[in-house]
Parts: structure tokens; C-alpha cells; sequence
């Protein structure tokens, strides 16, 4: 929302009806810009256009409906229209070049902003400018992805196109409601109303404010006392429609110099009649404008904008501190807040001043900034990112003194610029479960390299996965909470292995990653080699530590009952052939004793022992090894017959 400024130079309702002939669209058009009434602007330069006018009047009538367009906030209208004059026109104006960019900010197209506000910077010498605008569109890229923990969601307010703020207000909120529903063809007013909350998102019951709040033109941007029964407000300063300056400086009519109809913070009192008693603070002037007032909650201190002189470029936010039979002079919030842009609509919670900014580092339109009061200054400004900011316009902002609720204005929902009022909730992060664990053979206790995981239901950007397990078999899996997985993991020669993950409750499912263990295929030939069962030296008595691994035996012969297997005993090549071979022949038979005591039939179980004869490294006889290579051949292996 723009600050709203109505001129008033002549009757305006001859603006619309006083001129009719093609020849003077035109000038019909300039006198509506002038005078603000934007859309109907653009109706007068599209009948101009429409007919028989020379190049200079095109070119004219077609940048004005550029302007008219950016003027009404509508981006993407605008953006074409720029494109139109940009393209096939010399524009003697730089101007539009620096506008052009900040309408493709508006639509996220920064790369193509930069672009343009280098042409403008070439037109203009104000490289400086430039500078400023391509570091704000490398900050816009940089934070796009950086979204906290708030629900956005749209009311059923209409703002009749333009918000001009909300207010808290007993069951409901307080808003302005336009006077006329032709807002998305002309021009119209606003009127200060109550809505009945039916939910968060669901208003009802909408009612304007009778009696001496509302009057002809602009009431809006309402702020309450925590009693409620204090509103300040803005409005138009007159109801005129016409004046003449002689009258003007002898009746003193409530228009500025320039024949201005300015802005000004009024209060109005609840009384069981409705809100009376309007009274104009002291600190208004006819010559510039004050409008969006925020009282603190104390009801010592009143926070708005203004155009007064003395100012950082635009609107200011100033406050002013009430004192026993007034208010103070107005104090501008300094450097730290105020740009050569406009801010507008403050806030004050607590300790904390929210507001909203074009010219701080944001995301292409307005912005909305949180600042925090140390020793009566604004320190620490911050804008407070997505989802509440976008690269339209977003402000408004006021928050319930829960913190965790509120409602703000913006355009960021379809075309034309037309302002909806959002509601917002924070959200607990639920945050996902990392998982991770080792995929291992289920008899040799390693690990599996190349174990491929599926993940169903497969949501894409919702869990991240590893495709396949490293050498080491390491698994890590992303989960979110509250939803229910099936986790598949396959590999060559394993039996697939499923688990399902459920929604909640999961510390036990998670526990089974930890040693993910799969188990070999029983396929006839197949050999698996088991480490770590251990004989007593020069014996074939089994030692104690060999039991985890001889279970493993035992769990694979129960998991394939059907299967007859050779166990085989293998040693090194220390000592005689014959004495090696007699010695793993018992240790086998130890072993298949073992696995009968366990309740394996003796008919699927063949001992074998090959002594020295199937080295599997070098380590023959006469040949110098380790211990550590000599060891690698002392081993136990299952093969399926």
C-alpha cells in the first residue's frame, strides 16, 4: 500500500464525465495521473491509444500507462508495459530504466534487474545507486530459500483492493472497507469496520462504523489502546470536493498550500453511542502528512509515519511521548529504520518495533523489518523473511501478544496489485528422524558394499536417501516423523531386506539400522567364509568366543531349512600335510557336532576338513609369511551342496 495522497485542485467528478472527445484522452489521462485516480488513467490512455495520435503522444500516453500500472502496484502488467517502451523507444527519461528494475525485483526476476539497472546507471552516471540495487538483488537470491516456522493462510476480508491495516478489536478486527464494490475499476474510498471472527481465517458480520469516525474520502490503519477504548486512526483532513484559494487561506479549509488534501491522526473515544468525541493530535499540519499510528501498549508513546520536513527521503516513522495535558514533539526514529524510501505501518510490541521498508535489503517490494529498543533506540534491524516477505508487497503487521499469532496485508496473490489481509500461526518444527546404521552379512558379521535402499512412499524433497551403501556399508536415511515408510534394502547374492518404519513410536524400528544384517543367498555352491570361531591350539575344542558367530550358522540353517551344507575346516601351512588335514577333519566334526546339539538334523550337515590344501594367499610351505597373513587361512567355510 502506497501512502495516500488526494489532491484537490477543481470539482473532481468532472475528471470522469467533463471530457469527451478522442483528441483529448490524453490530457483527460495526465489530469487523472495527477490527481491519482490511476485506473481511470489507464482507461483514458487506452481509448487514446486506441485512435489516430502522433508518435510523441504514443510514446507519451504509453509511459504514463507504464507508471499507472507501477503506481497501482500491478507488477506484471507493468513489467510488459516497461518492455513495450523499453524496447521500441529512445526514452530520453533513465528513470524508467531504474523503475523497469524494480518491477522485475517485484516478480523475482533479479538476473534481469541487474541488467537494468546497469542500462540505468549507463543512462544516469549514478553508478553508486546501482551499486546499492545489485547487492539488494544478490541478498533477495541469497535468502529465498530461508523460510521459518509460520503457517500463511488468506482471509475472507475484502480490502477492496487496498489494506489499509487492521486492528485487534474485541472478538474481531477492525479494517477498512471500501465504499463502493466497482474498486477493481475505479477509484474508491474507505470507511473503518468491524468483522466478527467466525475462525482464524473466516470473518463475518462486516459493519462500517457510523457517526462521526468515517467521513467522505480515507479512514484507515486503526491502533487500540489495551483497554480498547481509545482508537487512533487516519484520515483525510477535509471533506471538501473543490476550493479556491482565496477561500482557502481566509476560511482556513484544511488543505495544504499545494491544494492538498493531506493525512492525519485523529482519536476517537467508545462511548455506549459508538466512537465519538474525534479529536486531531496536536502535531498534524496542513503541509505534510502523519498516518499509521501505533500506541504502545503503556499508552505513553505513539508510533507513525510521516513526509514532515527534516526527514530521510519519503515517509519516516517518529514517535511521540504523551505527556499529562499532551503529546511531545514528534522525534524521528534515525538512520537506523528511516531510508530515502518509504517506511510505513509500525507496529510497537513489548520491546520490539515492527515495520514496513523499501529501501532496507529485502526481497523486491515492500518489506516488513523488526527492530529492538535498547536504551530507547532501534537497534539490531532485521527483516523477518519468508513466508511473511516476497517480492511483492508485505505490510501491516500486527502480531497477538501470544507471539505466535497475527495478521498483515499484501499482494503477493495474483495480479492487478490488490491488497488481501493474511492470517499467520507458528508451528512446531517436527523434525525429521536421521537414521543411520551399517549394512552387514549376517554370517560373516561384514560389511556390505553396493546395498541399494528404496524408500516408499517415494516423496520427492521430502527425506533424502543414499542410493547405495559405501564400502564401509554405512546407511543414512532422512525420515519425517508422522507419516509411515517401507525401507527396502537389496544387494547381489543377499535376500532383500524390509522395514517397515511406522509413523510414530520408532526408537525400537530405528534400533534394527544400527547393524542392518542381511542375509546370503542359499545358492548351491555358494561358499560363505566365517571368521572368528577359534580351537584351542593343537586341539579341535571349540573356544567360547566362537559362539555369536556359530549362531549365525545356526540361524541361517533355520532360515533355509530345506538345505544340505559342507562345513569345512581350513589351517595354515605350519606343520605336516597329514597332521593339518586331521586336525581340521576333527575341528569340522566339532563344529557339526555343535550345530546337531542344537537341534540341526545330522543328514544336511557334511564335515569336511582340507587341511593346508586350499590356501587362499601365498603362504605355502617354505615360503615366509606373517602371522597375520597365516591367519587368513585358518578359517571355517559353509557351502551349500
Amino acid at each position: 500500500m502506497e501512502v495516500k495522497n488526494l489532491y484537490i485542485i477543481c470539482l473532481l467528478l468532472t475528471t470522469l464525465n467533463g471530457v469527451g472527445q478522442e483528441n483529448n484522452w490524453v490530457k483527460e489521462g495526465d489530469f487523472n495521473m495527477d490527481h491519482h485516480f490511476y485506473k481511470e488513467a489507464l482507461i483514458s490512455y487506452e481509448n487514446a491509444l486506441a485512435t489516430e495520435i502522433d508518435s510523441v503522444e504514443k510514446l507519451h500516453a504509453q509511459s504514463q500507462k507504464a507508471l499507472a500500472y507501477y503506481r497501482l502496484f500491478d507488477y506484471e502488467n507493468a513489467e510488459k508495459q516497461y518492455a513495450i517502451i523499453l524496447k521500441n523507444e529512445v526514452i530520453e527519461n533513465p528513470e524508467s530504466w531504474l523503475q523497469y528494475g524494480h518491477i522485475l525485483r517485484n516478480n523475482e526476476k533479479y538476473e534481469k534487474a541487474i541488467d537494468a539497472y546497469e542500462t540505468y546507471g549507463s543512462y544516469s552516471g549514478k553508478y553508486s545507486v546501482i551499486d546499492y540495487y545489485e547487492k539488494a538483488c544478490s541478498w533477495s537470491m541469497e535468502h529465498k530459500d530461508s523460510i521459518q516456522n509460520y503457517h500463511i493462510y488468506q482471509t475472507n476480508l475484502e480490502t477492496g483492493g487496498r489494506s489499509l491495516g487492521v486492528g485487534y478489536f474485541k472478538n474481531g478486527l477492525v479494517y477498512s472497507q471500501s465504499q463502493s464494490e466497482d474498486f477493481d475499476i475505479k477509484t474508491t474510498f474507505y470507511d473503518i469496520s468491524f468483522a466478527e471472527k467466525e475462525n482464524d481465517s473466516t470473518f463475518r458480520n462486516t459493519v462500517a462504523y457510523k457517526g462521526e469516525l468515517n467521513r467522505s474520502f480515507y479512514e484507515g490503519s486503526p491502533s487500540f489502546t489495551a483497554d480498547q477504548q481509545t482508537m487512533f486512526y487516519t484520515g483525510n483532513a477535509s471533506e471538501r470536493i473543490k476550493y479556491k484559494e482565496r477561500k482557502r487561506r481566509k476560511k482556513g479549509y484544511q488543505i495544504s498550500s499545494k491544494g492538498v488534501n493531506i493525512l492525519k491522526i485523529y482519536k476517537v473515544s467508545l462511548s455506549d453511542s459508538g466512537w465519538t468525541n474525534r479529536q486531531e493530535l496536536p502535531f498534524n499540519s496542513n503541509e505534510y502528512s502523519c498516518t499509521h499510528p501505533s500506541i504502545s501498549k503503556d499508552g505513553r508513546s505513539l508510533f507513525f509515519i510521516s513526509n514532515m520536513d527534516g526527514g530521510y527521503g519519503g515517509y519516516d516513522v517518529y514517535v511521540c511521548y504523551k505527556t499529562d495535558t499532551s503529546w511531545t514533539k514528534p522525534q524521528n526514529m534515525g538512520p537506523s529504520i528511516n531510508t530515502a524510501s518509504n517506511e510505513m505501518t509500525p507496529f510497537c510490541m513489548e520491546n520490539e518495533l515492527y515495520y514496513s521498508s523499501k529501501g532496507n535489503m529485502g526481497f523486491g517490494g515492500a518489506d516488513i523489518f523488526k527492530a529492538r529498543f535498547k536504551n530507547g533506540e532501534l537497534v539490531d534491524v532485521k527483516n523477518i523473511g519468508k513466508p511473511f516477505n516476497t517480492s511483492k508487497d508485505d505490510f501491516g503487521f500486527i502480531m497477538h501478544a501470544d507471539k505466535e499469532h497475527g495478521y498483515f496485508s499484501s499482494n503477493r496473490s495474483g495480479t492487478h496489485g490488490y491488497d488481501h489481509i493474511y492470517g499467520f500461526a507458528k508451528f512446531e518444527i517436527i523434525y525429521p528422524d536421521t537414521i543411520r546404521g551399517v549394512a552387514m552379512n549376517r554370517i560373516t558379521g561384514l560389511p556390505i558394499k553396493g546395498v541399494k535402499v528404496t524408500v516408499e512412499p517415494d516423496l520427492e524433497n521430502v527425506f533424502q536417501k543414499i542410493k547405495e551403501t559405501d564400502q564401509g556399508g554405512n546407511i543414512e536415511l532422512i525420515l519425517p516423523k508422522n507419516k509411515e515408510f517401507l525401507v527396502t534394502f537389496y544387494a547381489k547374492g543377499f535376500e532383500p531386506k524390509e522395514i517397515l518404519v511406522p509413523a510414530t513410536d520408532r526408537d525400537d524400528i530405528i534400533a534394527l539400522f544400527g547393524n542392518l544384517e542381511l542375509i546370503p543367498v542359499a545358492k548351491k555352491d555358494k561358499v560363505i567364509t566365517i571368521d572368528k570361531i577359534y580351537f584351542d591350539y593343537d586341539k579341535a575344542t571349540i573356544r567360547e568366543e566362537s559362539l555369536p558367530a556359530l549362531e549365525k550358522i545356526l540361524d541361517y540353517l533355520n532360515y533355509y531349512s530345506q538345505i544340505t551344507v559342507e562345513l569345512s575346516a581350513h589351517t595354515d601351512s605350519r606343520g605336516s600335510d597329514s597332521y593339518n588335514k586331521r586336525l581340521s577333519q576333527k575341528r569340522a566334526e566339532s563344529t557339526v557336532k555343535w550345530l546337531i546339539d542344537q537341534g540341526v538334523k545330522a543328514s544336511r550337515l557334511v564335515p569336511k576338513g582340507y587341511g593346508e590344501s586350499k590356501l587362499v594367499n601365498r603362504c605355502k610351505n617354505g615360503v615366509k609369511c606373517s602371522d597375520e597373513d597365516h591367519m587368513k587361512n585358518r578359517r571355517v567355510e559353509l557351502k551349500v551342496l
